[in-house]
């Protein structure tokens, strides 16, 4: 009964939080110079797709103020991230080319003298551009000051058609090696284009191999659409001399064996044993280009990116970033290897702080107030499930995510290590912050904080991350 009375609220809440103004103001009215909130977002969006992507990532409220006041591409975006009242805002200024930069100034504000009641907005900003300097380019978001918001390297998204010198990745090209070659009463040619990006890539062990696997950037993708990747160490001028479609898996090759990038149920024709995998090769990814002669074969390009193979225990997971805000602790996590399936996990707090009341303070994982549980490439749920109630990923296509988590006070919970979400016997763990939208840490904990709390994500599927620690204002 609990656990329904739980979901029901979280849909309750989601409904209360959409009345919510979402705008911050126009104009400066306040204190100046306010630094984002955690869940913060600073972006340049080439076209519709990109940004459609990338709005379920936002609250509900903010993306919709973004669809009602859309004025064209290319679209600078600032959100200063959820503000616990009203009076902050945010506003994009002048945007100079520099050399081969963009440089956006950014200006925040926020109330002038105390808070005053808790009422949640989304400050928000939105202007389109029209000059932009050739890709890539670095854009960078800043102060009036200098101080640097955000830092990016901007790229197109890669053509998945056209000709050979169209298709793919033609950006930030450092070298290129081109073979005609013919085949019977055909002519093939192959392209490869060696590039200055570069990724890591991680693999765990597996069985008697290896399993690789790494999140893919958004200019990599089109919609839904993912290019056949793959790794290797042949040099580059053996791949434009060697590659066919027929001869693909002998030709693009990591230790003479065939690695497929992000399978999720595929297996390589052989294992490769961890003591075998090098520390560097190539991310290879693969494009089909059209040709309009009849006696010519479509080339084939291949895009070659420097990669960093690094090594990760199976089933460990990384925080990368546990930052609180005033209103909930947002987390960025990256799960070793790859997922294969569904993953439930829960959120321990260590030693967890006791309050003059004897409550005790924990954090209760979520999907995060004001935000649909559908991301990009993988939804978040609340819900139980075999061994008790958990934060489930479901169906994830990439092992890199945002998760979020609010405190609650338990009572009569003694113990080193609690979970809100399963309880031991006899405790009483409220879950209704997760749906106030009135609520704050320092609401919640009064004269207790500021505090810091030491936490753990946990599995029964045996996922585990080290113990971490995030100070709550």
């Amino acid at each position: 009964m609990r656990k329904t009375w739980v979901l029901l609220l979280l849909s309750l809440g989601l409904l209360l939080a959409a009345c919510v103004p979402t705008p911050g103001p126009r104009a400066p009215a306040g204190a100046p110079g306010v630094p984002p909130f955690p869940d913060a977002r600073f972006a340049l969006y080439l076209d519709p797709e990109a940004l459609r992507q990338d709005l379920p990532t936002l609250p509900l409220p903010a993306a919709e103020a973004v669809r009602e006041r859309l004025p064209g591409f290319p679209l600078l975006f600032a959100f200063l991230g959820t503000a616990p009242s009203e009076g902050y805002g945010v506003r994009l200024g002048k945007a100079v080319r520099e050399g081969g930069a963009l440089k956006v100034e950014v200006r925040t504000w926020g109330p002038a003298g105390p808070q005053g009641k808790v009422r949640y907005t989304y400050p928000l900003d939105l202007r389109p551009l029209t000059d932009l300097p050739p890709f890539p380019f670095e854009l960078v978001f800043h102060t009036p000051e200098g101080r640097v918001l955000h830092r990016e390297r901007v790229r197109p998204p890669v053509a998945t058609s056209g000709r050979a010198e169209e298709v793919g990745d033609p950006y930030g090209v450092v070298a290129r090696w081109e073979e005609v070659y013919r085949d019977g009463p055909y002519l093939g040619r192959n392209l490869v284009r060696l590039h200055e990006k570069a990724f890591t890539v991680f693999y765990t062990p597996e069985g008697e191999g290896s399993r690789f696997y790494l999140d893919l950037p958004p200019w990599l993708l089109r919609g839904q659409e993912t290019p056949l990747c793959a790794l290797t160490d042949r040099p580059p001028e053996d791949l434009a001399r060697k590659t066919r479609g027929s001869l693909l898996g002998q030709v693009l090759t990591l230790k003479e064996v065939f690695v497929p990038l992000n399978q999720r149920h595929g297996l390589v024709e052989r294992p490769l044993p961890p003591d075998r995998v090098p520390e560097r090769a190539y991310v290879a990814c693969l494009y089909g280009a059209e040709d309009p002669r009849p006696e010519a074969l479509g080339p084939m390009v291949l895009d070659l990116y420097p990669a960093r193979l690094v090594r990760r225990e199976p089933q460990s997971v990384e925080v990368l970033r546990a930052e609180a805000g005033p209103t909930e602790l947002v987390f960025q996590v990256r799960l070793h290897p790859l997922p294969l399936g569904d993953v439930p996990l829960d959120l321990y707090t260590l030693d967890p702080p006791r309050l003059p009341g004897g409550e005790r303070v924990v954090a209760f994982p979520y999907h995060g107030f004001d935000r649909g549980p559908t991301q990009p490439r993988y939804a978040l749920s609340l819900h139980e499930g075999p061994g008790g109630f958990f934060l489930w990923i479901l169906k994830p296509e990439v092992h890199t995510f945002t998760l979020f988590a609010r405190l609650t006070l338990c009572q009569e919970a003694e113990g080193k290590a609690l979970s809100p979400l399963n309880p031991p016997p006899g405790a009483t763990c409220p879950s209704l912050p997760l749906v106030q939208a009135s609520y704050t840490h320092r609401g919640l904990l009064g004269p207790g904080a500021p505090l810091a709390l030491r936490l753990q994500f946990r599995s029964p599927k045996g996922w585990r991350s080290e113990p971490f620690v995030v100070t709550v204002p």
